[in-house]
Parts: structure tokens; C-alpha cells; sequence
């Protein structure tokens, strides 16, 4: 029997190796671009340490993030020692302002490009906790107002809060400043905040069901009518606070929305 050379032994030695490493685990070392499904055009880079669990990433500003069985990005909290999604979209927040989890050693980058978030798009409602009674959020991790925004003692504002079979997301129409809520890329309605009431808007046809944004353009003037009329002023500082009041029904948080972005 002939003998291998050396060179030959070492080779076998090292792909047996790296075969092992590659069948254990996947690390991504270097930052990788993702896609935000949530909304048109949004694109933001993570990476991977090597101590974090399985489907779990880093943006570059520090915060965990996992994609929902949808594909959708949403920012992850703490919970006992782990991670665990949170109902907060990628893009639609600023994670300084809400008690999100922060990943000990965030990445050093330069500069940060900031995507405008400009449309609507269909997202599934994942792994949420079931909605409960309103509850204004604890001052660990926020700013809290020193004041009590009257929707939050509404009683006509927090029923949407039990409307779980058309609504599974929340977010701030840009023009008029409303809350919105809706359910799906096709929704069976499309609802906005008056100051009074919750306005609903349906497709224009009933056999054809409409995208948000498309409900929003054929709605527009009547909701903005009814907005000027109950003299509706949203307040931005109010925001955070809904958001919070969103997840806490169990509702994904959208952020800023504009009613004439084509998907």
C-alpha cells in the first residue's frame, strides 16, 4: 500500500474540519443587508454574534431583531434571560424611546443611512400576546408625559383594542395626523380616529378588496372632513404612547404612514 504524502494528510485533515464547523452552526460575521417586507423599499444591514440564539440578529445601532413566520423585522425584548419578538416593526419606531432589549456590544459603523418609510404593506399577526385592558406604559426605558391623553380614558378609542377580527396593526396616518388600524394587506376595512369616533372605510367594491393605502385615497376627503370637523389635533408626544397601547393589545405597530404611497 502506497503511502500519502504529507501535504496530502494535512489537506483531509483540515476539510474534515471545516465540514464539522459548518454542520454545527452559522455565524454571520460580516454585516449582511436585509429586506423589510413591511415596507416598500426599506433595507437595513445586521449581523450575527456568536452568542446569540438561533434566528436572532444585531442592527448596527445595537438591537436585537427576528424576522416573524410572515418575514417581517420586528425589534426583540427581554424576557427572564432571553429574547422574545416584540410587536414593534423594524422602521416604524425609535428603539431609544421604548424598553427594547440592547445588545451589549453594538457595532461600530461610521454613518447610518435612515430609509424613509413611505407605504403600506401586508404583514401577518405573529406570536403577540393576546389584547388586554389599556395600560399605560411603566417609566422604565420611557419618558412618561405629565399629563393623561383624553384617548387613553376614552371608552370609544379603547374598544378598538377588542376589535381583533378586523384589526391586527396600528399605526399614524401622516395627513390628516389620525391613528389608524386595519387587518392584512387587503383589509375588510380600513379604521381612522375623528376625535369622536372610529371612522370606518371599505372598499369601493365588494368583491374586490383594496389595499389600505387604496381605501385611504378613496376616503381621504370624507375623513378629513370629519377630522376638521370634531377639531381632531393628534399630538406627536402621544405617539410612543400608542404604540405602546398598540402592542399591548397585541397589535403590530406600523409607525407613520402616508395615505398616497403606492405599495
Amino acid at each position: 500500500m502506497k503511502k500519502l504524502p504529507l501535504f496530502l494528510l494535512v489537506l483531509m485533515l483540515l476539510s474534515l474540519t471545516a465540514s464539522y464547523g459548518q454542520a454545527s452552526s452559522v455565524y454571520v460575521v460580516e454585516p449582511v443587508l436585509v429586506n423589510q417586507p413591511a415596507y416598500s423599499g426599506m433595507n437595513f444591514y445586521v449581523y450575527r454574534p456568536y452568542n446569540l440564539p438561533e434566528g436572532w440578529y444585531v442592527t448596527f445601532d445595537g438591537y436585537p431583531v427576528a424576522r416573524t413566520s410572515s418575514g417581517v423585522w420586528v425589534y426583540g425584548s427581554m424576557s427572564g434571560n432571553g429574547l422574545v419578538r416584540t410587536a414593534y416593526v423594524v422602521g416604524s419606531v425609535d428603539p431609544a424611546s421604548f424598553p427594547l432589549a440592547r445588545y451589549p456590544v453594538p457595532a461600530a459603523v461610521s454613518s447610518v443611512n435612515h430609509v424613509q418609510v413611505l407605504s403600506f404593506a401586508g404583514v401577518s399577526r405573529n406570536e403577540l400576546l393576546q389584547p388586554v385592558p389599556p395600560s399605560m406604559p411603566s417609566s422604565a426605558g420611557m419618558i412618561l408625559p405629565t399629563y393623561m391623553p383624553s384617548w387613553a380614558v376614552n371608552p370609544s378609542f379603547n374598544a378598538i383594542g377588542s376589535w381583533s377580527r378586523l384589526v391586527d396593526r396600528m399605526g399614524i396616518l401622516d395627513n390628516p395626523r389620525v391613528p389608524i388600524a386595519w387587518k392584512g394587506d387587503r383589509p375588510q376595512a380600513l379604521f381612522a380616529w375623528t376625535g369622536k369616533s372610529w371612522y370606518q372605510m371599505t372598499s369601493s367594491s365588494i368583491d374586490i378588496p383594496e389595499r389600505p393605502s387604496e381605501m385611504l385615497k378613496n376616503h381621504l376627503y370624507s375623513l378629513t372632513r370629519m377630522v376638521h370637523g370634531n377639531n381632531m389635533r393628534w399630538s406627536d408626544t402621544d405617539t410612543p404612547l400608542l404604540a405602546h397601547q398598540a402592542a399591548v393589545w397585541g397589535y403590530l405597530w406600523m409607525g407613520r404612514l402616508s395615505p398616497l404611497a403606492d405599495n
